[in-house]
């Protein structure tokens, strides 16, 4: 009871502090007149609150007040505060000049305060009701009125916004912006939006097709400038596969989601839907989920026995980079005269196949050479077009074919056995072409590369081992036919020439047989949501 009631004597402190300052100020002037100053205030409002509630109605108002609070007294410290800051003149009233007014007045004129509100609680349950009037800094009355709000804190804000017409500044933005802003029931605007309030309290509600509805409430004071920033949770899509049969399951990303036959709710993207049945070919089917929306696709799956069968060419182009393993068969007509090593301190050359120990302008032309090895590519392809990134091929084995070598200092001819071939062939940024018929694919391929080929000699008449090596640039066009089991999954042949450049060196016509296994992109190269392709 002694809080509420000091509560209710603000004012009376306020003149007893004014009192002080008084005496305080006749004592600077009797000593040193010539020192006082008038001190400019700004505007400033004494508030006298009575009744119960007193407490938290004033706590209400000053955070109604917000950046205005400063010139606001509310409080016995605030005023105690106010007089410590410095002393205003000595009223002309008590010089005789003009007749004085009431002590109110007189205490308002000696602290700047222009505007007194007194404020009146006259019940708090089951609403607060309260009475106000602004008496001006000559005791005259400005205005008066009541209020009835559902607790201290809403009147404290109407009060605030009643008296003083306060407002403040809202701004609210979204994550994605373009979102339907509703702000105390009323459709304001889009954001990013910004806009001009009354001070108090006001709910909000952000609205965008395909995402969850944010709502939040904000508390607006008078100058302040409130900044609402949300970011909305995007609805899921909804999934229904037509036309597949009745024990079809989807599964996505290697696992299983479900019967095809049942609705299915997935977060927004695009997907590779495998369809899996028993007795039918799994079918890869690519499908773009919107938010909040029904999704519909027909399939139609193929019985296990049939080889020919559509497939799905969106699904196809999803896999856009291929890695391919083969096995191939090179056939060589080798001419190896630019191939040179080093042994025993001699540099040997090759100089040509022999015949029977001899050399004759046809026999040390060529040799027809036959090597198996292993070719590794990876391959970035669009519906028709792509790029061979990189092809790696190794081949080699024995040969057993007698030669001359030509060996410096000396000059002379060495008779030797070529007792084994290898050939590393790298192709980067091959241009490729491919027609997608039903599930199986038919491409073609040219582009520049590199050769390196290795000679392992052995001279007949010191049995010392000699390394020849030789590097050509080559020109190479390819054919082939690849047969895919689904989308990710194919099986291939291909026929490839290989021309060496610079020479009259025939080429190489290369066989393979291979598998591939696509992937939707670049593994660390462009990263994608883990719910997308």
């Amino acid at each position: 009871m002694a809080r509420k009631r000091s509560q209710g004597r603000v004012f009376a402190a306020f003149l007893s502090v004014w009192a002080l300052s008084l005496g305080g100020f006749l004592g600077q002037a009797i000593l040193a007149p010539g020192l006082v100053q008038a001190q400019e205030q700004g505007q400033r409002v004494a508030w006298q609150v009575e009744g119960e509630g007193a407490d938290a109605l004033i706590e209400a108002v000053a955070q109604a007040l917000s950046t205005e609070r400063s010139r606001h007294l509310l409080t016995p410290e605030d005023i105690e505060a106010q007089v410590r800051a410095g002393v205003r003149p000595w009223p002309s009233c008590a010089l005789g000049v003009e007749p004085c007014g009431s002590a109110t007045a007189l205490a308002m004129d000696a602290l700047g305060v222009e505007l007194l509100v007194r404020v009146e609680l006259a019940q708090v349950r089951p609403q607060l009701e309260l009475n106000y009037e602004i008496v001006d800094w000559r005791g005259a009355q400005v205005s008066a009125g009541s209020l009835r709000e559902r607790d201290a804190r809403a009147a404290g804000f109407e009060l605030v916004r009643e008296l003083f017409d306060a407002s403040g500044v809202i701004s609210v933005e979204s994550n994605p912006p373009g979102a339907q802003l509703w702000l105390a029931g009323e459709a304001v605007g889009r954001t990013p939006w910004s806009g001009k309030r009354a001070v108090g309290h006001y709910d909000f509600e952000l609205v965008l097709e395909g995402y969850a509805r944010a709502e939040g409430s904000v508390e607006l004071g008078s100058g302040a400038a409130v900044r609402v920033d949300r970011t909305l949770a995007e609805l899921p899509g909804r999934l229904r596969v037509l036309g597949a049969p009745q024990d079809a399951e989807i599964w996505i990303q290697d696992a299983p989601m479900g019967r095809a036959d049942e609705l299915l709710e997935l977060p927004a993207g695009r997907y590779a839907m495998e369809l899996r049945a028993p007795g039918f070919e799994s079918l890869t089917r690519v499908v773009d989920v919107e938010p909040a929306r029904l999704t519909e696709t027909t399939v139609t799956m193929v019985n296990e026995s049939s080889l020919l069968r559509d497939i799905d060419v969106a699904a196809l182009v999803a896999n856009r980079l291929q890695l391919v393993a083969a096995l191939e068969l090179g056939i060589h007509s080798s001419d190896p005269r630019q191939a040179r090593g080093k042994a025993q301190g001699l540099e040997y050359s090759f100089e040509g196949w022999t015949d029977q120990g001899q050399l004759s302008d046809e026999a040390r032309r060529r040799r027809t050479l036959v090597s198996g090895g292993l070719r590794l590519e990876a391959l970035w392809e669009g519906e028709r077009w792509g790029l061979g990134l990189l092809s790696l091929s190794y081949r080699g084995g024995g040969v057993e074919e007698a030669a001359a070598l030509l060996t410096r200092p000396g000059g002379g001819s060495a008779p030797a056995v070529i007792e084994g071939r290898q050939v590393l062939v790298l192709r980067p940024m091959q241009l490729r072409y491919r027609y997608i018929w039903q599930n199986l694919v038919p491409h073609l391929e040219t582009g520049l590369g590199v050769s390196w080929e290795h000679l392992r000699a052995r001279e007949t008449s010191t049995d010392e081992m000699i390394t020849l090596t030789q590097t050509h640039a080559i020109w190479s066009l390819g054919a082939g036919l690849r047969y895919h089991f689904d989308a990710r999954w194919s099986a291939g042949v291909s026929y490839r020439v290989e021309k060496l450049l610079g020479g009259d060196q025939r080429a190489a016509h290369v066989l393979g047989i291979s598998i591939g296994m696509g992937l939707p992109d670049v593994p660390g190269l462009r990263p994608q949501p883990p719910e997308q392709l």
